[in-house]
């Protein structure tokens, strides 16, 4: 992967996508994201961004386990029709995003980019940060939030607690792989660390929409679901815990917007966590949606969630 490679000219799996979504939010040639990158630590690093230039509010978009930028890029142009700035990172190795080294790539990695890049966000414009996270990008969103405290609200639609060993179990395709793979990455990461595996292979990747032509797709991206992590990010994962307890949790509101239709990470193992963040909740369900929602009626429940949200953090800024 390189610099010379987008997904506007070069990589143009993502077009496939665009028939799963409403019309009004498909991707085409009239209203293509702008691409960019930012280097920093030795990481390369592709942003989408959906440019506002007089928005009062700028999304920072975080992708899952099996994703990228330019999946979410559908929901991103909704929001930018609604005059919200989003800029849509690859955190590596998925999509266009890279490292030079491969020892780098661990969870904490994804949170310091994701810091970063708000701090960078900031200088270039001052426009007020809101994180949203769609899948297990739900969760790197509060991690991201906790550690840096710069941004006006959090938005996700799932709080994934892989502290929690039940959560771990149920992302994994079997108790096999989450306990007895969790244990030896565990005690012996000097030999496995460096190992690249799909992600396929260590996830319920068959579950990630309810559509199963698009399941098929995302599974066959070679720049989403196709991508081989080394073990040491998702070893890293596994072991993140919160800085800062959900219960202790007071750096900007939450909107929880949790497809109804899961059976990745069923709402059951996201209450927990949520039922704990004590600051300014909501909790809104998306009627007959999948994990990945691309249902109709979620996809208005989520706007009208997404959008009341993004108004009320603008009123009180």
């Amino acid at each position: 992967m390189n610099k010379f490679s987008t997904y506007n000219q070069s990589l143009i799996y993502w077009k496939q996508y665009q028939k799963f979504f409403p019309e009004e939010m498909q991707i085409n040639e009239d209203h293509l994201p702008t691409e960019e990158w930012i280097s920093w630590n030795n990481v390369h690093i592709h942003l989408d961004r959906m440019p506002v230039p007089h928005a009062k509010l700028k999304i920072v978009f975080i992708h899952g386990a099996g994703g990228n930028g330019r999946l979410l890029a559908p929901y991103a142009r909704i929001l930018q029709k609604y005059g919200y700035e989003v800029v849509s990172p690859d955190l590596p190795p998925y999509g266009l995003s890279y490292t030079n080294s491969g020892k780098l790539l661990d969870y904490q990695l994804w949170i310091d980019i994701l810091i970063e890049l708000i701090d960078q966000e900031l200088k270039r414009d001052g426009k007020p940060i809101i994180l949203l996270g769609t899948s297990i990008g739900g969760m790197l969103a509060y991690h991201t939030a906790v550690q840096s405290k710069r941004v006006k609200g959090l938005i996700a639609t799932t709080f994934v607690d892989t502290s929690d060993s039940k959560v771990r179990d149920q992302l994994a395709p079997n108790k096999l792989i989450s306990r007895l793979g969790k244990f030896l990455m565990d005690n012996f990461p000097f030999l496995l660390d460096s190992l690249p595996i799909s992600v396929n292979h260590v996830s319920r990747m068959k579950l990630i929409t309810n559509n199963v032509d698009m399941t098929k797709l995302i599974m066959n991206d070679a720049h989403a679901a196709g991508t081989k992590i080394p073990l040491r990010l998702l070893r890293t994962f596994l072991n993140m815990k919160p800085v800062i307890k959900p219960e202790n949790f007071d750096v900007c509101p939450v909107l929880l917007v949790h497809p109804q239709l899961d059976p990745m990470t069923p709402y059951s193992f996201s209450k927990p966590f949520f039922d704990n963040i004590k600051c300014k909740k909501e909790y809104v369900v998306l009627e007959g949606a999948g994990h990945f929602p691309i249902e109709q009626r979620g996809l208005e429940q989520m706007n009208v969630a997404v959008l009341s949200f993004l108004k009320t953090v603008e009123n009180e800024l």
